[in-house]
């Protein structure tokens, strides 16, 4: 919450005190969040995405996660406003739903297996950042209309310039693609074992065809 309140009091006011410090404050918080992740799960011996509370606390790490890795990658921290205090409606959301032992769903099968966890972690960063892909894109058609309409507000000012978010948006792209990538590897290296019909499923199949519009994408950016 202080995070998010730093980077508004950036976006609204461009405080230099704000301006210095919003990025180590959510450093603090992610590595935080991390180390509260992985103690949660060797504490009750399961991956941490076993229950619903579990899984938006762990989007919302990841949310967090790119966000931070795209800001350090492009040098601006505007768009922070707009990001993190949806990470803080996903942890609020978990805080007040996460059970104080472990749940029904964490007594799977793959609960306990670390290699299914990694795929679900993966997966799940993956999807973040090709959401955040898309906020970033939206910012940029923000961003053209504002520019070739003339209107030069508060958010036309603030916001970066539309080569930067068109690089946050393709560097969020790439790494959710190489993200679900590894995911997919797992998934099918887990399921030639024990779901050998596996290529049937409708999940496999929606999420092979999301791999492949992204990694069209991508390919078509190098090409």
């Amino acid at each position: 919450g202080l995070a998010a309140v730093n980077y508004l009091v950036y976006f609204l006011r461009d405080d230099s005190f704000a301006e210095r410090t919003c990025s180590r404050f959510l450093g603090i918080c992610v590595a935080v969040h991390i180390l509260f992740t992985t103690l949660w799960s060797v504490h009750h011996g399961h991956h941490p995405v076993s229950s619903l509370p579990e899984a938006l606390s762990v989007i919302g790490l990841s949310v967090a996660c790119v966000y931070l890795y795209l800001e350090q990658i492009q040098k601006h921290r505007s768009t922070g406003a707009f990001i993190v205090p949806v990470v803080v409606v996903f942890q609020v959301a978990a805080s007040s739903l996460l059970p104080q032992a472990p749940t029904a769903e964490a007594a799977s099968a793959f609960a306990g297996n670390p290699l299914f966890g990694f795929h679900i972690i993966m997966a799940v960063f993956g999807y973040s950042a090709f959401s955040l892909s898309a906020v970033y894109g939206a910012m940029f058609v923000l961003m053209y209309r504002s520019l070739k309409g003339g209107r030069f507000g508060l958010v036309f000012e603030r916001l970066p310039s539309l080569d930067v978010l068109a690089g946050m948006a393709f560097g969020a792209t790439i790494l959710g693609w190489g993200m679900l990538t590894v995911a997919i590897i797992l998934g099918v290296m887990m399921s030639l074992e024990y779901f050998p019909g596996f290529y049937r499923d409708a999940k496999f199949i929606s999420t092979l065809a999301v791999w492949l519009v992204y990694g069209t994408a991508v390919g078509a950016y190098f090409g």
